[in-house]
């Protein structure tokens, strides 16, 4: 069940970024990106996808602007407002997830601690610590140029995973007011546990020069911080 929870969360966020996607469309007239070095757009990525930065999001669609514009893509990558309002959305609709975990007739009495979690853990993902640490020299394969970028994060440590943590606490047979008290808890090591380093290597290519930086399943290597939660 931990597993099914773990992938009903990233369906979700799978979901909300791909709504968050803006679906403006493209202008006819063509522009030269930014020069930006690799390190620096896997920082866009990185605070546009886990820290939701409004200022990150802004650059990163500037920057990418002019090669989605010549590929008749839609001018933004990502949408701000979207992003928010899917975020805004995420403790009802994952305090749901968490409370029909307990039965049936206790939902109503630990839905508001259930969405407490849920907002706990989304704001712990929102504020992960992360940063682009290096980039690897450039590769080039068939024409295109690709440039690995180590990064890292300091996420929380929590003692368990918010997923499994729920199940457990459903299947202990507790009373409803020991649900909501253990739900509470849970909650409660989103704000107060130690941190823990996330690495991984995300990957940015281009075909010639003149290109931006891009990696269009950016998402897919950031979803892995669910992993840490």
């Amino acid at each position: 069940m931990h597993q099914t929870q773990k992938t009903s969360c990233a369906a979700l966020l799978a979901a909300t970024f791909a709504a968050a996607v803006a679906l403006a469309q493209p202008a006819i007239a063509a522009e030269t990106a930014v020069e930006l070095a690799p390190l620096a757009v896997a920082n866009l990525y990185i605070k546009t996808i886990i820290n939701q930065d409004e200022a990150s999001v802004a650059k990163l669609n500037a920057y990418l602007r002019p090669t989605r514009l010549a590929g008749k893509q839609s001018v933004q990558y990502a949408s701000y407002s979207a992003l928010k309002e899917a975020d805004a959305k995420f403790p009802t609709e994952t305090g749901k997830l968490i409370a029909d975990l307990f039965p049936a007739a206790m939902h109503a009495a630990v839905t508001p601690a259930a969405e407490l979690l849920a907002a706990n853990v989304i704001a712990a993902k929102n504020g992960a610590a992360c940063q682009a640490t290096k980039a690897d020299p450039v590769t080039v394969e068939n024409g295109m140029q690709t440039a690995a970028v180590s990064f890292e994060c300091q996420v929380v440590k929590v003692p368990v995973a918010w997923a499994a943590a729920a199940q457990q606490l459903a299947k202990s047979g507790c009373k409803v007011e020991q649900c909501t008290a253990g739900l509470q808890k849970i909650a409660a090591t989103y704000t107060s546990a130690p941190k823990q380093t996330w690495r991984a290597v995300f990957a940015v290519s281009r075909e010639k020069n003149t290109e931006a930086w891009r990696n269009d399943f950016a998402r897919e290597t950031f979803d892995e911080i669910w992993d840490y939660l």
